[in-house]
């Protein structure tokens, strides 16, 4: 930790550490109960993790669905969540966190001019199989957003991800055929959504954010920015020492210091150790390394973890020469959930739901006693010549000539499997037996495409079976698939119902709250919803300044 400094370079209420919708939002609440707070951000643009994301917040019986007239209620979303939970949770801080996820949501469209819109025919991940869940109206995100609305901040903020275009929202995507439609997408639209730097999902909806909280009411925020110890007395976070232009610069938060920072997912040890997986990549900003862990443990902050087996962890593959920030982009990989594609492992049998990534991030981390090791990593992605003229693999759109610094190709199973290593006889034989299946019309091994989000977001509607496609015609392609997270990590920091952080003796470290990724999810437990990540960014934000500023 650092010492108090003789002379503070600032002074406000409320230090927001980040610059996601957790950082945001509480820095929104602090200005709006008329104190002062200040944003500091160790990357060179703001909007933090969740500006990569796909923009979403899930909340059933929401008040945007209620306006539309979908039918919802929070007995039923509750019981969702608890399925999810799967009973590693705390549930008086998951009704903690609904309660203030009610207030901030309308808040955020009534005060700060966030357009809330839901994605229709949308379905919760579990529908119908799960207690409570829903077939729409849950995950909510914004209308596109205008970026030269941000005026000097538009450079300085991010106008897309290296994984989705610009100028479209998941509303969009879904009308136009999902992830395997996109030779039906419209691209007019796109290019229109490119030129005028028109934002949508996580770029939209942070933009949104940031224009209420920099823009509108002028807080002011620092990028480039890390902060690298907390400042302590009498057991009191009282402030930050961060690094601006190569100098300290300590901030004083008079009433609390917010880490939404993040987790580890850079942090290649913390990763291994916490998510149960020798290697593990990201899809996140490469600032995130496992900061909140650090500077919350040099003060003794409690680490919570929950089991790793089923949160936000995906499979997938950097294509040569794609970085952010001098960086490699890890993209996850969908087309396994595609028509004429599937998953084998090293032995050459398929061993998952390949639509699913619930089923297949837990069995590809499947541990064996019986060979001390785990026989489903890494897995392997198939595909045929019928498979590339219809569908993308990452930035190679439909038709286009697939290097083989990108997927290997041979001219039979037989040398595909030798080129990647698999056992061959076995590889074969899952080839014909999954070409009978598609022949029947239905996966009887794994269960494949049995879930309707999986038939609907990422399968090709235009076939009989949207996940199921025959895997026949030569050329055949092979990717090793590499382990890749999306910054919702297994640990954090442990918070109580006030955001608080707590302590390894279990008290609460007074003034040290944490939001969103930086914190443990003790709230919702080990099952995850795509739009939960920043349900709980928003709703611990708002918990954290509103607690931290009424004490003060």
């Amino acid at each position: 930790m650092a010492l108090k400094p003789k002379k503070w370079d600032l002074e406000v209420d409320f230090v927001a550490v980040g610059s996601g919708g957790g950082a945001i939002t509480a820095a929104i609440v602090a200005h709006d109960m008329g104190k002062q707070a200040v944003v500091l951000e160790k990357a060179p643009k703001l909007g933090g993790v969740t500006a990569y994301s796909g923009g979403q917040v899930f909340l059933p019986n929401n008040h945007v669905m209620k306006r539309a007239g979908v039918p919802d209620s929070f007995e039923d979303g509750r019981k969702y969540l608890d399925f999810l939970a799967a009973g590693y949770n705390y549930p008086e801080m998951l009704d903690r966190m609904l309660e203030a996820a009610y207030k901030a949501i309308p808040y955020l469209e009534e005060k700060c001019g966030l357009k809330w819109i839901y994605a229709r025919k949308f379905p919760d991940y579990y529908y119908p199989m799960a207690p409570g869940s829903a077939a729409e109206g849950r995950y909510l995100e914004t209308e596109l957003f205008k970026g030269s609305d941000l005026g000097e901040w538009q450079d300085k903020t991010y106008s897309s991800t290296p994984y989705l275009m610009n100028g479209v929202t998941f509303d969009d995507i879904n009308a136009w055929g999902g992830l395997c439609g996109i030779k039906d997408w419209d691209f007019e639209r796109i290019a229109k959504g490119t030129e005028e730097d028109l934002r949508g999902l996580g770029p939209g909806f942070m933009a949104y954010m940031i224009k209420a909280a920099m823009v509108d009411r002028g807080i002011p925020a620092y990028i480039e920015t890390p902060v690298c110890d907390l400042v302590v007395e009498d057991d009191a976070v009282i402030g930050v020492r961060a690094e601006r232009e190569g100098k300290d610069f300590f901030v004083h938060g008079r009433n609390g210091v917010l880490l939404a920072i993040g987790g580890y997912d850079l942090n290649e040890e913390m990763t291994k150790y916490f998510e149960g997986l020798p290697e593990m990549k990201s899809m996140c900003p490469p600032y995130v390394t496992g900061d909140n862990i650090i500077l919350g443990g040099e003060i003794g902050a409690a680490i919570a973890a929950v089991p790793s087996a089923n949160l936000g962890c995906f499979f997938g593959y950097n294509i040569p020469g794609e970085e952010h920030f001098d960086k490699p982009v890890w993209r996850t990989s969908y087309e396994g959930s595609c028509p004429h594609a599937l998953w084998v492992n090293q032995d050459g049998k398929r061993f998952t739901d390949e639509t699913f990534y619930k089923d297949f991030q837990t069995t590809v981390k499947r541990y064996d006693g019986r060979i001390n090791g785990q026989p489903n990593y890494p897995p392997f992605l198939i595909f045929d010549q019928n498979f590339c003229e219809r569908y993308p693999v990452g930035t190679y759109m439909p038709g286009d000539n697939i290097p083989e610094t990108v997927a290997v190709r041979a001219d039979s199973l037989l040398e595909l499997a030798d080129k990647l290593g698999i056992n061959a006889d076995n590889f074969e034989a899952t080839i014909e037996r999954f070409n009978r299946l598609v022949e029947e019309g239905k996966d009887t091994d794994f269960g494949r495409g049995e879930y309707p989000w999986a038939m609907n977001f990422t399968g090709d509607r235009s076939y009989p079976h949207p996940n199921m496609g025959k895997i026949d015609k030569a050329p055949y392609y092979g990717m090793r698939l590499t382990a890749t997270n999306v910054g919702i990590n297994s640990a954090g920091l442990k918070i109580n119902q006030n955001s608080q952080v707590m302590h390894v003796r279990g008290r609460p470290i007074k003034g040290l709250y944490a939001a969103g990724n930086s914190a443990a999810h003790i709230d919702t437990g080990t099952g995850y919803q795509s739009g939960v990540a920043n349900l709980r960014g928003i709703a611990w934000g708002w918990i954290a300044a509103h607690h931290a500023l009424q004490q003060g």
